[in-house]
């Protein structure tokens, strides 16, 4: 069978290879801790990276909005400068009928003037 030295041997060893264990355990457990905390910081930054991206998301959907009442607002003035042309169209009518009819009269008029001045 085992000797007590025999049996005494392979229980320090065994006590070896756990004590090993238990280095190696510890020494990965603060790599894991390290790693963690890494995780965590990098958690906590891209938190923060996705607040700035939403905040930025907001100013440009508010300058979106800004666009959108611009344009509706230039639109308004464009409708605004059709309606003063077509009312200063309507208001020029008769005075541009008034030089018309000047116009196409002149000749005739001017024809007349030189008969009476022949017959004179």
């Amino acid at each position: 069978m085992y000797s007590q030295t025999n049996l005494s041997q392979q229980i320090q060893h065994v006590e070896q290879v756990v004590h090993q264990l238990i280095n190696q355990t510890q020494q990965a457990s603060a790599v894991y801790q390290q790693l963690l905390q890494q995780e965590l910081q990098n958690a906590q930054q891209l938190e923060q990276m996705a607040r700035r991206e939403q905040q930025a998301a907001q100013i440009i959907q508010n300058a979106l909005h800004g666009h959108e009442v611009a344009i509706q607002q230039m639109q308004q003035v464009t409708l605004l400068c059709k309606q003063l042309e077509q009312r200063v169209q309507i208001e020029q009518t008769p005075y541009l009928l008034a030089q018309q009819n000047a116009a196409a009269f002149a000749p005739q008029a001017a024809f007349q003037q030189q008969q009476q001045h022949a017959y004179q």
